[in-house]
């Protein structure tokens, strides 16, 4: 499975653009709002890494952060449909010194640059949604979200490998989950392991 039928598999999860007062404009906050959280949350286990196990990655922690890894990318693959972008193609577009760059950065420094990342689409989805007077230049508010998808995805993949484990190792974990809490009428809620 690729980014791209990863994407269209997560848009199934997606609850949150059905409905009849179903509102685009609003619905593009959502999935910008979880990057931000789950971002925040990769942080949290990296900091709990430093705090609780002495920056020694233990087996339950590599597993917590993948889950957490999981689910940026769920939130990245719902963006990127609701902005019409590719999930694939944002992937395709690093570069190898965007690679070398976060493959050099200790686990602080890599966890708060993607946080940054997330921010900036964030504060794109923000100028999009609530500057009116500047409707007029929203590809370009696209373009800095897919570049900064780019960035987010790189990062995934660094965290996945230093958890030994690949970026398609943590979709498609993900995508799994999902799929099963849809089955079993368990996508809203709270938790993990619902």
């Amino acid at each position: 499975m690729n980014l791209s039928e990863y994407q269209e598999k997560a848009r199934s999860t997606a609850i949150y653009h059905v409905g009849e007062d179903y509102d685009q404009n609003i619905c593009m906050i959502y999935p910008g709002l979880g990057l931000v959280g789950e971002c925040g949350e990769v942080a949290e286990k990296i900091k709990k890494l430093y705090r609780d196990d002495n920056g020694k990655l233990t087996d339950k922690r590599k597993e917590a952060i993948k889950k957490e890894l999981g689910d940026c990318c769920w939130y990245l693959s719902n963006l990127c449909s609701d902005t019409d972008c590719d999930l694939q193609v944002c992937y395709e577009m690093k570069s190898s010194s965007q690679t070398q760059r976060v493959r050099l950065m200790e686990w602080p420094q890599l966890v708060l640059h993607m946080n940054r990342c997330a921010g900036m689409v964030a504060e794109a989805l923000e100028s999009w949604y609530y500057d009116y007077a500047c409707r007029l230049g929203e590809r370009s508010r696209f373009v800095a979200i897919a570049h900064n998808v780019t960035k987010i995805l790189v990062c995934i993949e660094e965290l996945a490998f230093r958890c030994d484990c690949t970026l398609e190792d943590v979709y498609a974990l993900n995508i799994e989950k999902l799929l099963s809490r849809k089955e079993r009428g368990k996508i809203k809620g709270d938790g993990d392991d619902r």
